[in-house]
């Protein structure tokens, strides 16, 4: 198999790049045709995967963090070729999602005999993909927090940090959620819809989520003190905050939120307009490179 590795320079704060003489050593052991590309820009990464296919190419191996793979999506989707990801980010939840091994060598390891897993990939107002969570609110301004300070900490305790930052001048806002055919209005901390359990370095947002079952979950964080919800945050990471009497979980297949005031989206950690906003999941599927269990 020819496979095209596409390395992001800049995850992880350079990690990718220290550790592409190992990744390459581990890969060679594998019978498979490695190509090494840096793509320094989304752009230019969604060109090289187009461009893919008239080279021969019959996967993509992404090198990178959380935001690779959602810069990825859209061409990963429209050229249908299977990937596997190499985590070298900061949060890695896309790793987590799909269950791949702890440690970088065994992720090169795996992949002399990979198997081939088909995820859902939802999308945002129909144009912007997702493949792990979208939301609005408290987790939204916590993901801008963590995108500024980028050069001073990452993984989970630059979200805690983040957390507080955030908690400080947050104010609850009110949205009407429709899921599917019925239609809810709250004043709320926080919309999630996900597709799968993981997202801000390891927070189980969701945890009966699951990537090829052809739904979304909600999460709906009602509106409470300040101190309940930093009381609440620690049972995120173990998925036990959905027993909490103001917080909804829910399945769909379309999930509208709408709000009078100017909220911003995120998705995969990555900004994603604003609202209203309109998530459905299709038929639209890619296909991942994954570990056989």
């Amino acid at each position: 198999m020819k496979i095209l590795v596409i390395v992001n320079p800049a995850a992880g704060g350079g990690k990718t790049l220290r550790l592409l003489p190992r990744m390459k050593h581990w890969l060679s052991e594998s019978s498979h045709h490695f190509l090494y590309e840096i793509s320094s820009t989304p752009d230019e990464m969604r060109s090289k995967i187009m461009s893919a296919p008239a080279r021969g190419i019959d996967a993509i191996l992404l090198s990178g963090g959380d935001g690779t793979v959602h810069h990825a999506l859209p061409a990963i989707a429209e050229t249908d070729l299977p990937f596997g990801y190499l985590p070298c980010g900061r949060g890695n939840d896309f790793a987590r999602n799909i269950s791949l091994p702890a440690d970088l060598k065994s992720n090169c390891s795996f992949l002399s005999n990979p198997s081939l897993r088909k995820l859902d990939l939802p999308s945002i107002n129909q144009k912007t993909p997702f493949v792990a969570v979208a939301y609005v609110g408290f987790d939204g301004e916590v993901n801008r927090l963590a995108n500024d300070h980028k050069g001073y900490f990452g993984g989970t305790l630059g979200y805690i940090i983040c957390v507080l930052k955030a908690l400080k001048n947050f104010k609850p806002f009110e949205v009407e959620i429709t899921i599917d055919a019925q239609t809810w209005r709250e004043r709320v901390m926080m919309v999630s819809v996900a597709n799968a359990p993981f997202y801000g370095g390891g927070m189980k947002i969701a945890p009966e989520a699951v990537m090829d079952d052809g739904l979304l979950d909600i999460c709906m964080v009602k509106e409470i003190s300040k101190f309940e919800l930093l009381r609440q945050f620690p049972k995120v990471f173990k998925g036990t905050h959905v027993t909490h009497p103001r917080i909804m979980m829910a399945t769909g297949r379309k999930i509208k939120i709408v709000s009078d005031e100017e909220r911003d989206l995120f998705a995969d950690g990555e900004p994603a307009g604003r609202l209203p906003a309109e998530c459905n999941i299709g038929n639209q599927t890619i296909r991942v490179l994954a570990p056989i269990f």
